[in-house]
């Protein structure tokens, strides 16, 4: 029977980049056995991601580019991982190095392709510059190389032709040349109208090939293109065998969003391709075990398998499906001759603009896209967006320029008798810095500044309408009006129980005061306080108040503000259950009442912290709406946004999904949990267990440096002025699960000593405080005797 992509699921989904996976490649056997993962992104690191299990855990990063990663390759013969670079350099890694062995300098623009060469220790490299080279390194890391010159633009794509004894490169000028072992031209194949962009060495001395005319073509001996193969439609980035199904089995991958898989003898296209949530899916490789592993524009490296073991939870596929249909709607809708899901999100605003006036159009949540103008010190909301829909564009909208990817390629008249100078702009850029370099690269009169510099305002917006925001201010992240923190919050005093937002027993996250205190795991004086395995979550709730509270609100807000259908709020209370499912209305009516104006919010938050226990509904919202975007937002606001907040966050980090995404901005999280300085016993409880979740997480994965850092420096912080004695134990226990770890065994060692923390840790040991103290005297004397 013959393989078909129809038989792939989801796997896994690798979080980690912060930004596109620009390459992906399949590395060595790991010390555990199963095969590494190599992913590169535009946020200029490498990852190596080791098997565990039917999943992938990151294990190293590599950071030496100063530019993003364009290419890695994995040189069997040495156990080399090689990465290519926007820098213009390659790095050379052994598999289980931190640091280059050795880095290839010579080229004059990014390297964009590399393959193994036809000696042992060599490379050929493709670039920009419109030259491949030949790397020979020898044993002693002397370095020789013979430059292949003859494309006239860039060079996307190198191979090697090992029967032959041939280099071929491909390349923006649309041509494809074989080469000898001296550089020097032996032949030329045509028939691509557009970039060369991927090519692949078969047997029988025969080639395939790919570009941005979203073809593959496959090369008999002779040279002669006798098949083309065709399917997608957009630019195809990039192609690889998949061996474990047949030396003919190829899958390729492109700017239409799609992984398609070929017989490239028959030209048949093997099953159904697979849509992914993505704009561009930028690179493929395939494992030994025939599994198929894609890098694409929403920072995630995904792996999809045929073998049901390998498959992933049907919840987590059911997620992955939804953000599919969400992608598709999303394809062809376009505002002002601009594809929406290009813009950027609400995160833009957090970036300060460049002069007065700089104007910056941007995506939200709910699919609106609104203007803003930087305006005294501020992004001002001018109004809604209002382009129309339709006129796809033929391609991704990428427009190529001396080989290269633009979003725009401007013809500019600077004289009457001289043709036009194409100026090339990136949607994103700022348009006075690509002006100036503009003007510096044509020697234009700097008086041209600011002439250029509003030609490409004008032309790379398509002149969008608007419709007049409303007056005041508008929050750009939930569409509601400002808020002022502290504002409907009583003053709680330390320790009690009082509700944190009412002041009232209406509504509260905790018991009455002879009780037993919500959400707090109890442990006996000799029991072991650390290493904690066990994921802390806030489960407790009293599903009638949380409705009677959402009721209350619905009832004074008007229909402007987000007033909804009781039908809305009966849904939502679905998640308060035990254990939440996937309900697509439900989630619907969540993200429409996390809408709502900031000083009503925090009994939808409280909804949200029980829905984001549930891995499938956490990936779903994020994949759609931005878990952190939604949240971060509130740890500035009321204690009472707060404490929701910080309890979704610590919810979330107890199933995978949730550590990753969260990871990639823990060190502004904390930052921002760490500035609050005081409040209820259960928000410090909170912060408390947010803490411990993220040591838990390390203590049960590969732990790194920079978090072990991060989080002490917030516990101690939190030590300064917590009183709760669930907190501080907490607290300790969190530094407890860092001692474990040989990277937080020197930090903790670092900051165990200053005075004020061991002051807390004597005086918590000493000083009786109540029935908890017996654990806490326990986790206080452990500490210490550790130090």
């Amino acid at each position: 029977m013959e393989p078909s992509l129809d038989n792939f699921k989801l796997s896994c989904e690798l979080l980690g980049h912060s930004m596109d996976v620009r390459a992906v490649a399949a590395g060595g056997v790991s010390p555990e056995g199963g095969q590494l993962i190599l992913s590169g992104s535009r946020d200029k690191s490498t990852k190596l991601w080791r098997p565990s299990g039917n999943e992938y855990i990151e294990s190293v990063t590599l950071q030496d580019h100063k530019n993003f990663i364009s290419y890695i390759y994995y040189l069997e013969s040495e156990k080399w991982i090689c990465t290519a670079s926007n820098d213009s350099t390659i790095c050379i890694y052994k598999q289980d190095g931190f640091v280059p062995l050795i880095t290839l300098k010579g080229h004059g623009s990014t390297v964009c392709a590399l393959a193994g060469g036809l000696k042992p220790r060599s490379l050929v490299s493709g670039s920009w510059d419109k030259t491949a080279r030949v790397w020979s390194i020898s044993e002693t890391g002397d370095v020789r190389f013979i430059a292949l010159e003859g494309h006239e633009a860039a060079v996307w794509a190198v191979a090697t032709l090992q029967e032959q004894q041939k280099y071929v490169t491909g390349g923006a000028d649309k041509c494809i040349y074989y080469w000898n072992e001296k550089g020097e031209k032996l032949r030329l194949l045509k028939g691509h109208t557009d970039c060369v962009r991927g090519l692949i060495a078969l047997e029988a001395n025969t080639l395939l090939s790919c570009g941005n005319d979203a073809i593959l073509r496959f090369w008999n001996e002779d040279g002669e293109c006798v098949r083309e193969l065709s399917g997608h439609s957009n630019y195809i980035y990039s192609m690889a065998r998949n061996k474990a199904l047949g030396d003919q089995v190829v899958v390729s991958c492109g700017e239409d969003s799609t992984l398609r898989m070929w017989n490239v003898i028959t030209g048949d296209q093997l099953g159904a391709p697979i849509l992914h949530p993505a704009i561009s899916v930028w690179s493929v490789t395939c494992l030994q075990n025939g599994d198929i592993v894609t890098g694409s524009s929403d920072g995630v490296v995904r792996v999809f398998s045929q073998e049901p073991a390998r498959q992933a939870s049907e919840g987590i596929r059911n997620a992955f499906d939804l953000a599919v249909s969400t992608r598709k709607s999303q394809m062809n809708e376009e505002i002002g001759g601009v594809k929406k899901d290009e813009l950027p999100g609400p995160e833009a605003l957090l970036s300060n603009g460049t002069r007065e006036g700089q104007t910056k159009m941007v995506r939200h949540p709910d699919g609106s896209v609104k203007c803003y103008s930087w305006e005294m010190g501020n992004w001002n909301l001018v109004g809604d967006v209002m382009g129309g829909t339709g006129g796809t564009q033929a391609s991704s909208g990428k427009k190529m320029h001396e080989g290269k990817e633009y979003d725009f390629v401007f013809n500019v008249d600077i004289s009457d008798t001289e043709p036009p100078i194409k100026l090339p702009y990136n949607r994103g850029e700022d348009p006075w810095q690509a002006a100036q370099s503009f003007i510096h690269r044509n020697n234009l009169p700097q008086a041209y500044l600011d002439q250029v510099a509003n030609f490409i305002v004008k032309n790379s917006e398509s002149a969008p309408v608007l419709n007049q925001a409303p007056t005041g201010y508008q929050d750009p992240f939930t569409g509601g009006n400002r808020y002022v923190p502290g504002t409907s919050n009583t003053n709680v005093r330390s320790g009690g129980n009082v509700d944190p937002f009412t002041g009232a027993s209406s509504y509260s996250t905790g018991n009455s005061a002879n009780q037993s205190r919500v959400d707090v795991n109890f442990v006996k004086s000799g029991d072991k306080h650390f290493p904690i395995s066990s994921y802390r979550t806030f489960d407790t709730c009293d599903a009638s108040k949380v409705l009677e509270k959402l009721k209350e609100f619905n009832n004074k807000i008007s229909t402007s503000d987000g007033k909804v259908g009781e039908e809305l709020l009966l849904a939502v209370i679905k998640f308060t259950e035990p254990t939440p499912e996937l309900d697509l209305t439900s989630l619907e009516a969540l993200i429409v009442l996390l809408k709502w104006p900031a000083g009503m919010l925090f009994p939808v938050l409280d909804i949200l912290r029980l829905a984001v226990r549930n891995e499938a509904i956490f990936s779903v919202l994020n994949n759609t709406h931005n878990f952190l975007s939604i949240v971060i937002p509130h740890l500035a606001g009321s204690a009472a946004n707060q404490l929701m907040v910080i309890r979704c966050l610590a919810n979330s980090l107890g199933h995978t999904t949730g550590r990753l995404h969260i990871e990639k901005q823990l060190p502004e999280i904390i930052d921002l949990v760490a500035g609050i300085k005081a409040g209820s016993a259960n928000l410090q409880i909170a912060v408390a267990t947010f803490y411990l979740n993220v040591t838990i997480s390390q203590i049960l994965g590969v732990a790194k440096g920079e978090v072990c850092h991060v989080v002490t420096s917030g516990v101690v912080e939190l030590l300064k002025w917590a009183k709760d004695l669930e907190a501080c134990y907490r607290s300790m226990q969190a530094i407890g699960n860092l001692t474990t770890t040989p990277c937080g065994q020197e930090t903790i060692a670092q900051v165990i000593s200053v005075d004020y923390v061991m002051d807390k840790l004597r005086e918590l040991t000493n000083t009786p405080q109540g029935e908890n103290f017996s654990k806490v005297n326990s986790v206080g004397q452990a500490l210490l005797a550790a130090f």
